[in-house]
Parts: structure tokens; C-alpha cells; sequence
């Protein structure tokens, strides 16, 4: 193609760009993909005899409006977005069920029984863990399910599951950092038990790994 002839086609990308929500990579793909289709079906119209303009506009009209091909653009990357929360979410569990009790193991502090309410706090953090371990491989297994059956899951639905899975996680965040500040607050030494200081830090570094993942995952399925 000709130095400046792909104005039509950089500015269709680039709306569809802007329609767009969802994982970078998997997007910065599919735009690629998309111009380099768009670059090929110029480039043969042009061989065909016509001007480069006129074959700019053919070429983005049999492509589609922005508003007629974003929303399957946009179901792959809401799709994808919800798989990779998913799967994050299964590791981040998967590692804390071994490291938790790596936290208390050995530690040199001893003292009372805990109150019942710090009691019901612990076991809460763990039913909600169980929950989220299950909607998340749930959620995975339907969307693998739908993959290789070629069918999608509906926007709607994956938009309530995303919003619930993440609503879990954030009350998991939530009494999890109650938790962990009770204890510091019942047990002093627990702020300087290396354990309890390395797990308070791979909690942190999970919580914002999780986050970014739940964000573009909301972000891709209301979009």
C-alpha cells in the first residue's frame, strides 16, 4: 500500500480499538489480526484495478461497522478475561491452602483460647476460599466446556458470574485482613514471626494480582 492511502482503514481499527475492552494482549491481537485482513482485502482490490481510496472504503464496508463486529470482538475478550480470573484464582488458593498453615506452624508465641468471634472470622475466611475455589472452577470448566463445542457463553451471564465471583473475593480481602490485624493485635510477637511477615506480604502481592484480573475481567464483560 502507498505512504498515507490507510487513513480509512487506521481509523476503523482505531474505533473498533476504542469499542473495545479487555485483556491488552489478546486485544492488541485480534486488532492486528483484524487490519491485517483489512490490508489484504485493500491490497487485492487494488491489484484488481481499483483506486486505493475506493478500495479503503470497499474493503472497511465488507469488513463491518464498529457496532456490528465489536460485540463478538468483545465476547472472546470477556470470555478470555473471566478464564484468566479464573485460573489466577485457582493458583492463588491452590498455594494458600499449602502456605496458611505454614503461617502458625512453630510459632513461639502462646496464649488464650481465641474469643468465638475471632473463631468465626477464621472459619469464614474458609468457607468463603471454598466458594470462590468453586465458582471459579466452575466457571472455567463451563467456559472450556463452550470452547470446544463452539458455542459462547451469554454476555449476560458471564457479566452476573464475573460481578459475583468478584464480590466473594472482595469479602475475602476484606475479613482476611480483619483476621490477619486481629491476631497481630492478640499475639505481638506475630508481627515479627518471619513466617506470618513473608505470608502478610505474599497475601498483599496475591490481593493486587487477583485485583487486576477481576478489574479487566468487570471491564470486559460490561463493556
Amino acid at each position: 500500500m502507498h505512504a498515507g492511502s490507510a487513513s480509512l482503514v487506521d481509523e476503523h481499527i482505531q474505533r473498533l480499538d476504542r469499542a473495545l475492552s479487555g485483556p491488552v494482549r489478546l486485544k492488541r491481537r485480534m486488532l492486528t489480526e483484524a487490519r491485517d485482513g483489512l490490508d489484504d482485502a485493500v491490497r487485492d482490490l487494488c491489484d484488481a484495478g481499483q483506486p486505493p481510496a475506493a478500495a479503503q472504503r470497499q474493503a472497511v464496508t465488507e469488513f463491518g461497522a464498529v457496532d456490528e463486529v465489536a460485540p463478538a470482538f468483545q465476547a472472546e475478550l470477556a470470555a478470555s478475561a473471566a478464564r484468566v480470573l479464573g485460573l489466577r484464582v485457582l493458583a492463588v488458593f491452590a498455594v494458600t491452602a499449602i502456605c496458611s498453615d505454614l503461617m502458625w506452624q512453630g510459632a513461639p508465641w502462646t496464649g488464650p483460647q481465641p474469643p468465638l468471634g475471632y473463631l468465626v472470622l477464621s472459619a469464614s475466611v474458609d468457607w468463603l476460599g471454598k466458594v470462590a475455589i468453586a465458582s471459579a472452577l466452575l466457571g472455567s470448566l463451563t467456559l472450556w466446556v463452550a470452547t470446544r463445542r463452539g458455542r459462547g457463553v451469554p454476555r449476560r451471564v458471564l457479566r452476573r458470574a464475573t460481578a459475583g465471583l468478584v464480590g466473594v473475593l472482595t469479602l475475602i480481602a476484606t475479613t482476611s485482613t480483619a483476621l490477619f490485624a486481629w491476631s497481630a493485635g492478640m499475639w505481638d510477637t506475630a508481627l515479627t514471626w518471619p513466617p506470618m511477615i513473608a505470608g502478610g506480604v505474599a497475601m498483599a502481592a496475591a490481593a493486587v494480582w487477583l485485583s487486576r484480573a477481576a478489574s479487566t475481567s468487570l471491564a470486559a464483560s460490561k463493556a
